[in-house]
């Protein structure tokens, strides 16, 4: 029993020390306008595509490593992910000669980051069980939104003095790749479920398929608020960039939030979480249209944010319950991808949703997420999904 609990703790400090470097290439958001400036002949989008693309590789690396980390350890894909951090991220330093390099190492780092984010819940689910693999996910998601508002703050410090030296927080990958040796164990998936029946497998595959397209919707309702906040604000004379970045704080303040909070929400709402969720966004954007203010942009902010963040919690604690250990890699590593698809996808759904509901774009888009929230909010409830998911063996 307490070898079991000492093993709990030094995997916790590996889990940790990979959570601190998840969201790590925020760093050199602040840098854009300084790149651009260093480099005035490079396309403006290329530059711009410096904080973005990384996103894109993400993905792509989310669907590898789900598949890889059934035929390696856990401590070898966060190894090989951790590496990549920290060659995508401190080469720079010393070779900077023009945009495509950087646009190069963004990719490297992309592709680290999407190992780090499929292994991450993998690990967790491997070393907790019941409410504490719930209060885990939350954890695990407080952690990195806190270190990603450390990063931006860090990078926009850094950015005063010189581009190149938002690279140099990329040292901290060293420090967690050596925790992630010593403390990240060295062990495969394991199948747990391998006695289930074929036809209660079936079933499970629908809940993962809805469960997935779930957290990927989720991901398109709350992303759009990167796009429309600062545009919002300067439409209704609420304030310019900085307050918008003051607004969208509340967006990462909800997901710490949520993440600490999990265990409450989990037993004040029950089977309906995933609902609230998807309501408190409805709420989130009635306020957006009801008001036109800081405190009610603020507020609308963080509702959404809540909600995004009890779904993207939940949602992988449920797949936990319903995939088996040795499928868990591949289903997280489809969940990674599809989330970070949705992200990328979300100015284009509402590009063309949000005209069916208001000629004024913001208008409509704030509806649009309303009517969707609910109806989801509705799906939910009938279904008993939730429920299901929850109790599947």
């Amino acid at each position: 029993m307490v070898k079991q609990q000492n093993q709990r703790f030094t995997t916790l400090i590996g889990i940790i020390a990979l959570t601190t470097v998840t969201r790590l290439d925020s760093v050199m958001a602040p840098s854009i306008v300084k790149i651009q400036q260093t480099f005035p002949h490079a396309d403006a989008t290329q530059v711009e595509s410096i904080a973005s693309i990384g996103d894109v590789a993400s993905m792509v690396a989310s669907f590898i490593f789900g598949l890889i980390l059934t035929k390696i350890t856990y401590r070898h894909a966060a190894t090989i992910g951790l590496c990549l951090l920290a060659i995508g991220g401190l080469l720079p330093i010393l070779i900077h000669q023009n945009v495509t390099q950087l646009i190069f190492f963004a990719l490297i780092v992309g592709l680290g980051s999407g190992a780090i984010t499929t292994v991450l819940p993998s690990l967790s689910a491997a070393a907790y069980q019941g409410e504490r693999r719930s209060n885990q996910f939350g954890l695990n998601v407080a952690l990195e939104d806190g270190f990603a508002m450390v990063w931006i703050v860090v990078g926009g410090y850094l950015a005063n003095i010189s581009w190149v030296h938002n690279y140099y927080v990329y040292l901290i990958t060293l420090v967690a790749l050596i925790l992630a040796i010593l403390f990240v164990p060295n062990i495969h998936p394991i199948d747990q479920a391998a006695g289930q029946e074929t036809n209660d497998r079936q079933n499970h595959w629908l809940l993962i398929l809805s469960l997935v397209a779930i957290a990927m919707f989720v991901e398109i309702l709350v992303a759009v608020m990167s796009n429309k906040m600062a545009i919002y604000l300067n439409t209704y004379h609420i304030g310019g960039p900085s307050t918008s970045g003051q607004a969208l704080l509340f967006v990462r303040a909800a997901s710490i939030v949520a993440g600490l909070l999990i265990s409450l929400y989990r037993k004040t709402f029950g089977n309906c979480l995933l609902a609230a969720g998807f309501l408190s966004i409805a709420v989130g954007s009635l306020l957006f249209l009801a008001f036109h203010a800081f405190w009610s942009s603020a507020l609308g902010a963080f509702l959404i944010g809540t909600g995004g963040s009890i779904t993207l919690i939940t949602v992988p604690f449920l797949l936990s319950n319903i995939a088996n250990a040795k499928i868990y890699p591949i289903v997280m590593g489809a969940f990674s991808a599809l989330t970070s698809l949705g992200f990328a996808f979300s100015a284009w759904f509402f590009k063309y949703t949000a005209p069916l509901f208001n000629n004024n774009n913001l208008t409509g888009t704030f509806r649009a997420m309303v009517l969707f929230s609910v109806i989801i909010a509705v799906s939910l409830m009938v279904t008993n999904l939730q429920k299901r998911a929850d109790q599947a063996i």
